[in-house]
């Protein structure tokens, strides 16, 4: 199947974590989890950990953004992590379509062609797109 077959429809509830056994139940089987596409393994497995089974950054998440990040808070909240809770399976194309607005947005010219530091998606996830200060600073 390729991308466009598995488009993941938008979930515009906010769904909690999935926990115990229905974290086993949504994401055991086939076609679970992000489907990777063109070096998104970084990018898959990093907001796998992050949003299925956890409810650490949802306040972050679910907050009203700013306009200049607005859409891209809403294709992460509703077409990758509530799909994610939800059914348990987030197409290569939801994923493709944070990664060409996150390139769109300037600030990488090659996150939707290439593999990356996971650190750098990491910040800008967490830092400009979530408004999450450093968990870290060095001085």
């Amino acid at each position: 199947m390729t991308c466009s077959e598995l488009d993941t429809p938008e979930v515009l509830s906010n769904l909690p974590p999935l926990r115990d056994d229905v974290a086993v139940r949504v994401l055991r089987g086939r076609m679970r989890g992000i489907q990777g596409h063109c070096n998104s393994c970084y990018m898959d497995a990093a907001l796998f950990s992050l949003f299925s089974c956890t409810s650490v950054l949802d306040c972050m998440l679910f907050k009203p953004s700013l306009p200049p990040d607005r859409h891209i808070q809403k294709i992460l909240r509703d077409k990758i992590v509530n799909p994610l809770r939800q059914k348990g399976f987030v197409s290569a194309s939801s994923v493709m379509n944070l990664r060409h607005h996150l390139t769109e947005k300037g600030q990488c010219s090659s996150f939707a062609t290439s593999e990356k530091d996971p650190e750098e998606f990491l910040s800008l996830i967490m830092h400009r797109i979530l408004g999450i200060e450093p968990l870290l600073k060095l001085q």
